[in-house]
Parts: structure tokens; C-alpha cells; sequence
């Protein structure tokens, strides 16, 4: 498997992982989305770049990943308790 056919798997996951995002209707499904396209670009920076500092990059990117993963889950707990959805849709109004 060479190099542009990882860069083409990981094409193909971030453009099901977006049109997966843009048509489901939860958010934490919208959030597992968000980190699919996440490391799906992951997979790109690490099949085109060059060598150890890709692989580097792509290291600093899980964390933000994982960072990214958890404030994300904790917005959604607090929109859940405040309007008792997760649908996208009812939530109309965001005032402090």
C-alpha cells in the first residue's frame, strides 16, 4: 500500500465523515463525526508528510483530539440539562 492510496482512504473517511456530519440529527453523533474528519486528517498528514515530523504533528493533533473530545462532551451535558434535547434543531436561543 503506498502512500497515495493512504492519502486517498483518508479522503474518502473525511468526505464520509463530513456528509455524516452535515445529515444526522444528534449532537454527540455530530461530535463523533467531528473527530472521525479529525483523524482522518491525521491519516493524510501522516501519509504525505515527510517522515518523523508528520508523525509528530499528527501526536500534537490526537491530544487536541482528546481535549477537543472532552470540552465538546461537556458542552453538550450542559445543553442537554438546559434544554432537555440533543437535537440541533430545538435549540434556538443561546442567552447567558
Amino acid at each position: 500500500m503506498t502512500h497515495f492510496d493512504l492519502a486517498g482512504i483518508s479522503f474518502i473517511l473525511f468526505a464520509a465523515a463530513a456528509a455524516g456530519f452535515l445529515t444526522c440529527g444528534s449532537l454527540v453523533r455530530m461530535l463523533m463525526f467531528l473527530e472521525l474528519m479529525l483523524n482522518a486528517a491525521n491519516l493524510a498528514l501522516v501519509a504525505l508528510g515527510p517522515g518523523a515530523v508528520s508523525q509528530g504533528y499528527a501526536v500534537m493533533l490526537f491530544a487536541i483530539a482528546a481535549a477537543e473530545a472532552g470540552v465538546g462532551l461537556a458542552l453538550i451535558l450542559s445543553l442537554a440539562s438546559a434544554f432537555r434535547t440533543l437535537d440541533p434543531g430545538n435549540i434556538k436561543e443561546l442567552k447567558g
